[in-house]
């Protein structure tokens, strides 16, 4: 049993973009792929499971296929936390163009419009209320990645909070004054 090529080079890199060599874009995320991965890892488990119980193979062949079962649990993980990650920034995607659609109708209305509108006050409560939703699905789901939560807390949240401050007191101000 020779292996000619380490599991660690079967697949060629992928760049900056999640493009492999070649042009070929990465599915980490891809179900399809997750599914044949998950088979085959069985496949394999299966054929772990006999090369140990095999009376007839070699020790050396043994050690070779056991050095080969560490790399596959290590490309293995790597894959798996790749995909967690892809995941990840997919579901943060889907929450940041809900508040950006929320934003942009802001955005569009008359400056005259947001000082006597009740839907906007009902939205801006509504986007920084998405906003804490999403800080709380970062850090459960960023707690294996500290690098992104503290990137994450610095220049999304700090500034969010900041921002939702202004405009609390902004409302409180408002509701103070005697004609309302």
């Amino acid at each position: 049993m020779t292996i000619k090529r380490p599991l660690s080079e079967a697949e060629p890199p992928v760049d900056d973009e999640g493009q492999r060599e070649g042009g070929v874009a990465d599915a980490t995320y891809d179900p399809a792929l997750r599914e044949a991965l998950n088979r085959g890892s069985a496949i394999v488990g299966q054929m772990d499971s006999l090369m140990h119980q095999d009376p007839g193979v070699k020790p050396e062949n043994l050690a070779e296929w056991e050095a080969l079962m560490e790399e596959f649990a290590d490309v293995r993980a790597e894959y798996d936390r790749v995909a967690e990650e892809a995941k990840l920034q997919q579901e943060i995607d889907e929450h940041m163009n809900r508040i950006a659609a929320q934003v942009d109708w802001l955005a569009s209305l008359d400056p005259i419009d947001l000082q006597t509108n009740l839907e906007v006050e009902e939205t801006m409560a509504g986007n920084f209320a998405a906003w804490n939703e999403l800080d709380a699905v970062m850090r459960l789901r960023c707690r294996d990645f500290p690098d992104k939560l503290a990137k994450w807390e610095e220049q999304v949240m700090k500034p969010m909070r900041m921002t939702e401050a202004v405009f609390e007191s902004g409302v409180a101000a408002e509701k103070a004054k005697p004609e309302n």
